[in-house]
């Protein structure tokens, strides 16, 4: 087997990422990723994968006092940035939360929240999962791959706004593919 290649007996040195899979991307909310759904149903089947202690979930909560951009972003989302329901996790993942597997961030990538940075960087391939593929999703995984991991894009478990922009996000990381990258 190549080095490129995956070996699941070797699951030491994996990370479930499982990025803002909340409540504002359901069916009928504003954000809406209408392959939120499917993706639940496949994060649930891949946390019966992994070790509870590699599995990481992320939550979006904007800036307390943003700069820049951030605060038009706040205007913009006020509406939903105060809303409780629509930035709690969806019902099917929260009771797989703990205190120690749970961490907010700020900005688009994960990467940023420095205890989750050095959480991320002591594994080597990130198994990567959640909302939204244009977003979140493509930030994260180009911070983790700028970190040297491995990514796995596991592409059933990643939701989007549009199909036609899950795709477009897999067509932009295909020429990562296979140093950098892995779909799964």
């Amino acid at each position: 087997m190549n080095h490129l290649s995956y070996n699941s007996n070797n699951r030491k040195n994996d990370l479930l990422l499982i990025i803002d899979m909340q409540n504002v991307y359901l069916p009928e909310q504003p954000w809406t990723c209408p392959n939120i759904k499917h993706a639940i149903q496949y994060i649930e089947k891949k946390i019966s994968e992994f070790p509870k202690n590699q599995i990481i979930f992320t939550k979006y909560l904007p800036f307390h006092y943003p700069k820049g951009v951030w605060k038009d972003y706040n205007i913009v989302n006020a509406q939903i940035n105060h809303n409780s329901w629509m930035n709690d996790y969806v019902e099917e993942l929260k009771p797989y939360l703990t205190e120690s597997n749970f961490y907010s961030k700020s900005t688009y990538s994960c990467c940023k929240n420095e205890e989750l940075y050095r959480k991320i960087d002591s594994y080597e391939r990130i198994f990567v999962t959640g909302v939204v593929a244009e977003c979140c999703v493509l930030a994260t995984v180009f911070d983790l791959i700028d970190m040297g991991k491995k990514v796995i894009y596991l592409k059933e478990g990643i939701a989007g706004e549009s199909e036609e922009k899950e795709n477009n996000v897999m067509t932009i990381l295909e020429g990562l593919s296979p140093l950098h990258i892995i779909f799964r």
